[in-house]
């Protein structure tokens, strides 16, 4: 099992980047600061899980790849990042790291339209329609099974450009997906 992550650069283009399971935060599990960062920012997604074993899926049978949906949020450690940067150095370490993925519980989905939001401690700092994506569900699907083969049980984090940046030891996330909340936990 692999998590294929969509990645958006600050010109809004998205690429796939895998990662391990190692970084699944599961079980709503509280999220621990890593001690080799002192500022944390977190993106809130759509997660849905592969069905089938495929590569090269064009996007118009990318949705037969595919049969639940959750929600999840993604960590990064800002101050690694920049430091990584500052060294030309790849920056992906600095969002693939232990628990740095935290996954809420599944459900079976069919492509309905959906609504996702993302609240800290009691304020809603995002909301957006799951075909309010920059890059749709199929068209990632289709884009990282042609770099990656996708196999059954594979986790696809839809990405997001919004970013909630200075997260702070003690607040709560909660992530909702169609008015349910799927995602509750702190940072300690």
């Amino acid at each position: 099992m692999k998590l294929i992550c969509a990645e958006y650069n600050t010109a809004g283009r998205m690429s796939p980047q895998v990662i391990g399971d190692n970084a699944l935060l599961r079980d709503n599990r509280d999220f621990y600061v890593p001690d080799f960062t002192q500022e944390l920012s977190c993106v809130p997604q759509v997660v849905l899980r592969a069905c089938k074993l495929g590569k090269g899926v064009s996007e118009r049978f990318a949705s037969r790849y595919y049969d639940q949906i959750g929600v999840g949020v993604r960590f990064y450690a800002d101050t690694l990042r920049k430091e990584l940067f500052t060294n030309g150095l790849e920056t992906g370490l600095a969002s693939a790291f232990d628990d740095s993925a935290a996954l809420s519980s599944l459900q079976p989905y069919r492509g309905e339209e959906l609504v996702y939001s993302l609240r800290i401690n009691e304020t809603t700092v995002f909301e957006n329609r799951i075909s309010d994506l920059p890059v749709g569900i199929h068209a990632f699907i289709s884009k990282a099974s042609h770099y990656f083969m996708i196999k059954m049980g594979d986790f696809f984090f839809c990405g997001n450009p919004f970013c909630y940046s200075n997260l702070k030891v003690g607040d709560r996330i909660r992530v909702y997906l169609a008015e349910r909340c799927l995602l509750d936990f702190f940072i300690r």
